[in-house]
């Protein structure tokens, strides 16, 4: 057998040796210690949910309305299928469903899917026409924490009308 480092005495001598050459001159820090107290700070520091709207897309004002409002039904704005808990954060299914009736001149233009918790807020925009017939997506989206999935629906009119919902993430997928 030759002379083997384990994992954990390489880790903090190579911690020690980066702290050394990048503190002040002088300084000497126990490079173990450094280590954990920074580990621990990044997996006791969970980050509040941010609740926010998307207020416009490109220049464009978002209109939430409430459920059980007459215009939203009006409207035939689309379901939001997500689960109640998401096991893993970076496979969450997400569906979008509308009965919206997909003729020229009035149709269902775009999804656009945003999470104000992810590192990169817009998750993706599906673009559509009156050809795909109907208003619908199924899709999986990573999401780093709990948080407000939020779907803006665009019409072929220009307008756009907000809806999100709630989903718990157990393992962050970010």
């Amino acid at each position: 057998m030759g002379n083997y480092v384990s994992r954990r005495d390489f880790i903090k001598k190579t911690a020690a040796a980066a702290l050394i050459l990048a503190g002040p001159a002088g300084s000497v820090l126990d490079a173990g210690n450094v280590f954990a107290k920074t580990a621990v700070k990044k997996e006791t520091a969970i980050s509040p949910i941010i609740k926010s709207d998307v207020k416009e897309i490109e220049g464009e004002k978002v209109v939430w309305l409430a459920e059980d409002s007459a215009e939203y039904k009006k409207l035939m704005l689309p379901k939001i299928h997500l689960p109640l808990i998401a096991q893993n954060g970076g496979l969450v299914p997400l569906t979008i469903d509308s009965k919206h009736p997909m003729k020229k001149g009035n149709y269902i233009k775009a999804f656009h899917i945003f999470d104000f918790n992810n590192p990169k807020s817009k998750l993706a925009t599906f673009n559509l026409t009156p050809e795909n017939g109907r208003a619908y997506i199924s899709t999986r989206i990573k999401l780093q924490q709990e948080s407000y999935v939020q779907v803006v629906t665009e019409y072929s009119d220009g307008k756009m009308f907000g809806g999100k919902e709630y989903v718990k993430v157990t393992v962050g997928g970010c």
